[in-house]
């Protein structure tokens, strides 16, 4: 059995669940059981919407030794299990207390030593390579650098198409928006949709934007702009645009594999590194944090997007370059590892 260990809320990144299931689908079809431990209930429904089996643990997301004795439980009760921990609030305490009874393992690029793991995945962009070899060298098997970046199927083999002309521009924040980026990007490009020169396609989950019923009170009637919630297909609304506003996290990746040239900015101070290191490959164009100065940042992005609506030779550039880094196999890259 794999289980993996993930929570999901308005304060956590959408990103991480997403890519759990996608390792976990991946698992399944490579003939393993995966459950997922969760905290609380506010994951059940994706998961269900996914089909994947999981246990609610009734303990504290922010602090992990309060689950620590129902998921040893838990894992006591299978032969030989998996265990990978998806959440900024692992610690040492908590990885020591359950290797007696799984194969633990991290995904994530938290920074601290998190004791004798039995493998970590990061798929960051600033991998510090002699840290990693300095402190997990007692068996821990490294998957390191963004070749490992876990994507659902959909994003697999995915042939890149150009537009000479942007028409559809797509913004996503991912699963939080609580600094209503969505909203203040849109009132910014208003300009550009009422010459009808542009069309905007905004994703969000329904549970988690704060100003949802805003957004369509200005929106639902202007054809230039869709509201899309709960996607069942994201891969089919990213074919279909030109250009992406995106914070940083695993849409990033997705739309890299999409050969979509992306806009990015961080929204918490751990996607920061990351967007740097990204863009300083150019799979991105990070435009800054928009927790510390959200009207400068969203300035910068109106202008970086007005830049590469002008420059097509330039937004083709980086979307190409983004797309041969990252070609969306990583999950069957971590299991072959695994396994």
């Amino acid at each position: 059995m794999f289980f993996i260990r993930v929570d999901s809320n308005q304060t956590i990144s959408g990103g991480h669940i997403m890519r759990c299931l996608a390792i976990a689908k991946a698992l399944i079809i490579n003939g393993k059981d995966v459950t997922f431990l969760i905290a609380d209930d506010n994951p059940v429904e994706v998961l269900k919407q996914n089909r994947v089996s999981y246990v609610i643990l009734n303990s504290d997301w922010q602090d992990l030794m309060s689950d620590l004795e129902q998921t040893i439980k838990v894992l006591s009760q299978e032969n030989d299990p998996y265990l990978l921990i998806d959440t900024y609030c692992i610690t040492k305490e908590y990885v020591e207390g359950l290797k007696a009874y799984a194969k633990v393992g991290y995904l994530g690029s938290k920074s601290e030593y998190l004791g004798n793991l039995d493998f970590l995945i990061n798929y960051s962009s600033y991998i510090d390579y002699n840290y990693y070899k300095n402190n997990y060298f007692n068996g821990t098997k490294l998957l390191l650098g963004i070749s490992y970046a876990p994507l659902r199927d959909e994003f697999q083999n995915q042939e890149p198409h150009y537009r000479e002309q942007v028409r559809n521009i797509l913004i996503t924040t991912g699963n939080t928006d609580n600094d209503g980026m969505v909203g203040l990007l849109l009132d910014r490009l208003r300009y550009l949709l009422e010459r009808k020169k542009y069309n905007c396609e905004c994703y969000y989950r329904q549970v988690c934007l704060n100003n949802k019923e805003l957004l369509h009170v200005k929106y639902d009637d202007n054809s230039n702009v869709k509201l899309y919630e709960n996607v069942s297909s994201m891969s089919t609304i990213m074919r279909n645009c030109d250009l992406a506003i995106s914070a940083n996290g695993t849409t990033i990746y997705e739309l890299s594999a999409m050969a979509i040239p992306t806009i990015s900015f961080a929204m918490v101070e751990e996607q920061v590194k990351s967007a740097e290191g990204l863009d300083a490959l150019r799979v991105i164009d990070y435009c800054g944090t928009s927790y510390t100065d959200v009207n400068k940042c969203v300035k910068a992005i109106i202008d970086k997007a007005l830049y590469y609506i002008e420059n097509y030779d330039n937004r083709i550039r980086l979307a190409q370059n983004a797309h041969n880094l990252i070609d969306g196999n990583g999950c069957q890259k971590i299991i072959d590892e695994l396994f």
